[in-house]
């Protein structure tokens, strides 16, 4: 317990976590991008609170701006406006405003909010004013993290005041320095925060008093969950073999294994802040390429995790990259390279003097990285590098290509490509020296994978063949979202030669002209998959053989297009179509006497034909009605109807069926249709 002499006591924590300012960016609308920063020596308002005294005061915010700013008071404490702003608007260029405080005479804090705002920049600045106390802390809430650190409390006093740390927070509270004297009354007291190695959040107190008045500091330090691997990556040899990983935790893990078969593990159940041993094995790697798997160490409870990732080499391999080619952007970094070898072998940089080797890190028996440090690539154009790893006493060498792009940029010249029914491959050309991705939303579209070579790049495309499918448009998307770039490529797939119809009835004897639609301006070969059945001509008229189907087959004279179309050899009855229906008188499935049944009859035939009679016929036996002879024509293409009447006192029981005779060429075809 510390006793030091009270006028005021103004408590201010000296900690990175206690910043009150939130800065946020409105969307950008395409303009002009604002600039907002603040001089040398001068108080980051936008960062920092700024604090009054109860009896008020003023305070500068300095700041430059490229654009036109505001502030504006977002709320007041119980309607009273306590604070003066000026000025609250300015354009471009260095401003200074001047923030005012009334006296505070009210026995409660007072804070403000000011937001501020410049073009896509919103700022807030929040302003505390303490009350009128013998004790005041300007916060009395304190947030440390896990990691512990330093609080430091200033103190303006008239009279003697003393401070106590409770017996259950000295612990991990402890004063870190005795009271430094400074302007007026004024003593700064320091306090250090242990690391915290609980799982869950703890919470502290520090009480001051001077007289019959107490105020309490609350310390708040973040909990967290503790997870230490004595190593994240193991690169082993190909022979069979176990290791151990040493895990730190105050916390119960849990162990995830990948799903490969030559990694096994022995469960090991741990707990509290101690060491554990987990043991592994994996058997030997006859396979010529390396292999890796990664097992995951994780909190259950929370996202914090771990990852072992175990390389192992393979038997024979002298020198491995997993990666030989890199592309990278123009801009001055570091590229490290795995090197998978079981010697130590030499760069040679082969010219390039844009590339330097920084000091390689080995890991491991057979894992070495390459480290290397790029300069920035300030010309127009990419450029590539070829390093070789060698042996030197061996002809063992690997090359790793490295490209550097240029300023970024993309270019598609040709939008639009036409295609025929057959597709077939397309090449999009675009060029750039940026990374950009080719998409689309169409499954008959197939892009072959990006290249990334120099400009400018050529990407091939397979466009699937028409079949069935009528004309069609398609989309190719070609995009930055880093440059907000976006162009589109739009593929039009037409059919070039093909049949209007696919399919047509012709009567035996007759010819019908069967027309192709090219676009192809070649010559089109005809010709029948049954001549027996159709004959077609070079000019595509069809003839009909016999009765039956075949195929009309048409090709352009280069073999690539092709046109099939079914056609059907009829005969008379083959052509012919009769619907029935009308009016009828029924009980059950018996027709009563004087029903009438129209009869719809269709010729469907290119010839005119004859209708010669009509016989109706019941169910039953003996419903056979007299014979009807019509002798009525019935022209090509045309209907006629046709209406019979049960003329038997009985009635004919359903289904009725009706015989039709038809004459053509003076031969009789005979057809019978059902009224059910």
């Amino acid at each position: 317990m510390k006793k030091n002499k009270l006028y005021l006591m103004y408590i201010a924590l000296a900690t990175s976590l206690t910043s009150q300012v939130s800065c946020l960016k409105a969307p950008d609308f395409g303009g002009m991008k604002s600039e907002v920063e603040v001089p040398n020596g001068a108080v980051n308002y936008f960062k920092n609170d700024m604090d009054f005294d109860f009896d008020g005061g003023s305070k500068i915010v300095a700041f430059s701006a490229n654009l036109r700013w505001s502030m504006e008071k977002t709320n007041t404490q119980n309607g009273v406006d306590w604070l003066t702003i000026d000025p609250t608007v300015g354009g471009s260029g260095n401003s200074k405003v001047t923030f005012t405080a009334a006296e505070n005479n009210t026995y409660e804090d007072r804070n403000m909010v000011v937001r501020f705002i410049c073009g896509d920049t919103i700022r807030n600045i929040r302003v505390n004013q303490k009350r009128l106390e013998a004790i005041t802390l300007t916060s009395d809430v304190f947030e440390v993290p896990a990691s512990g650190g330093y609080v430091h409390v200033v103190v303006n006093h008239s009279k003697d005041f003393e401070f106590t740390i409770p017996e259950n927070y000295k612990g991990w509270i402890h004063q870190a320095t005795a009271s430094t004297r400074g302007l007026l009354d004024q003593s700064v007291i320091s306090f250090t925060i242990d690391p915290s190695e609980e799982y869950e959040k703890r919470e502290g107190k520090i009480y001051f008093t001077a007289g019959d008045e107490q105020e309490v500091v609350t310390v708040y330090q973040a909990g967290e969950g503790q997870l230490v691997l004595s190593q994240n990556e193991y690169n082993l040899t190909a022979a069979e073999q176990e290791f151990t990983v040493d895990v730190s935790s105050n916390y119960d893990f849990s162990i995830e294994m990948p799903k490969v078969e030559w990694l096994k593990e022995n469960i090991s159940q741990t707990r509290g802040m101690s060491s554990h041993t987990l043991k592994f094995k994996v058997t030997q790697n006859d396979d010529y390429n390396t292999r890796s798997a990664k097992i995951k160490i994780y909190d259950k409870n929370s996202n914090q995790s771990e990852d072992i990732v175990i390389n192992q080499a393979s038997i024979g391999a002298k020198l491995i990259l997993d990666t030989k080619t890199f592309s990278i952007n123009s801009e001055k970094q570091d590229l490290d390279i795995d090197v998978m070898s079981n010697f130590d072998y030499n760069v040679d940089f082969q010219g390039a003097n844009w590339l330097r080797k920084r000091q390689n890190n080995t890991r491991g028996i057979t894992n070495r990285v390459l480290m290397l440090s790029i300069d920035e690539n300030k010309n127009n154009d990419a450029r590539t590098a070829q390093i070789k790893l060698s042996d030197k006493n061996s002809e063992v060498a690997e090359i790793i290509t490295i490209t550097q792009g240029a300023k970024s940029g993309i270019e598609v010249p040709t939008k639009e490509f036409a295609v025929d029914e057959l597709g077939g491959t397309i090449t999009i050309k675009v060029n750039a020296n940026a990374d950009y991705k080719l998409t689309s939303n169409n499954d008959w579209i197939s892009i072959a994978a990006n290249t990334r070579a120099l400009t400018p790049h050529e990407h091939q495309v397979t466009i699937a063949a028409l079949g069935d499918a009528e004309d069609r448009d398609g989309t190719i998307t070609v995009s930055n979202d880093a440059l907000n770039y976006s162009a589109t490529i739009t593929i039009k797939q037409r059919n070039t030669f093909y049949f209007e119809t696919k399919s047509m009835d012709i009567m035996v004897g007759k010819e019908k002209m069967l027309s192709v639609k090219n676009t192809t301006k070649q010559n089109v070969e005809w010709s029948s998959s049954n001549t027996a059945i159709a004959t077609v001509t070079d000019n595509g008229y069809v003839k009909g053989i016999n009765k039956g189907t075949a195929t009309i087959i048409a090709k352009t004279a280069d073999g690539k297009h092709t046109a099939t179309c079914k056609v059907r050899i009829c005969e008379i009855p083959d052509m012919i179509t009769i619907k029935s229906g009308g009016t009828v008188s029924k009980e059950g499935d018996l027709l009563k006497n004087g029903s009438q049944i129209k009869w719809a009859i269709k010729n469907n035939s290119p010839v005119k034909i004859t209708l010669k009679s009509m016989q109706l016929e019941g169910k039953a036996s003996g419903e056979l009605g007299n014979e009807y002879y019509a002798n009525e024509d019935i022209a090509a293409g045309s209907t006629v109807t046709k209406t019979t009447k049960i003329e038997a006192a009985a009635g004919y029981h359903l289904p009725i069926t009706c015989h039709f005779v038809f004459v053509y060429d003076n031969k009789e075809s005979e057809i019978d249709a059902t009224y059910e």
